[in-house]
């Protein structure tokens, strides 16, 4: 008999105003006083200790082994922050793919000068570059 997949759960992370973590797992609720709902709520005191709190919390509040249950983990931050650092990653492929585009312009400008007979010292001395990186730049494959 194959052993049962592990339950996953999905938990959240977030820095309360102290040094302490709340961790709460939304999936797991039950009614609470006055017709209110409790959730699944735990803490950590690092980063680090964030998993196996979840965990912990997540198989006590269930009353099952450990090993039934799986919990992703999502920590999370200011929306303000995130959407900087997303913003660097965007601009971080631009700017990747204007280093590309720039290697093949200079790629197709060597290339060009070379169909037309300029000798390597020619083409260095034109764009003040060395020979030995004139010839690597030739022998390399133009791109559009």
């Amino acid at each position: 008999m194959t052993p049962a997949a592990p339950r996953v759960l999905r938990a959240r992370a977030y820095r309360d105003a102290g040094k302490w973590w709340t961790i709460e797992i939304p999936e797991l609720t039950q009614p609470g006083p006055n017709g209110t709902t409790t959730t699944a709520v735990g803490g950590a005191v690092t980063v680090k200790s964030i998993p196996a709190a979840a965990h912990e919390l997540a198989a006590t509040w269930l009353d099952v082994d450990a090993r039934d249950i799986e919990v992703e983990l999502t920590v999370e931050i200011p929306d303000k922050i995130r959407q900087m650092w997303e913003d660097g990653a965007a601009a971080e492929a631009e700017a990747r793919a204007a280093v590309q585009r720039a290697a093949a312009l200079r790629r197709r400008a060597i290339h060009e000068l070379r169909d037309q007979g300029y000798t390597l010292d020619a083409v260095a001395a034109a764009f003040g570059i060395s020979q030995q990186r004139a010839q690597q730049l030739s022998k390399a494959a133009v791109t559009s």
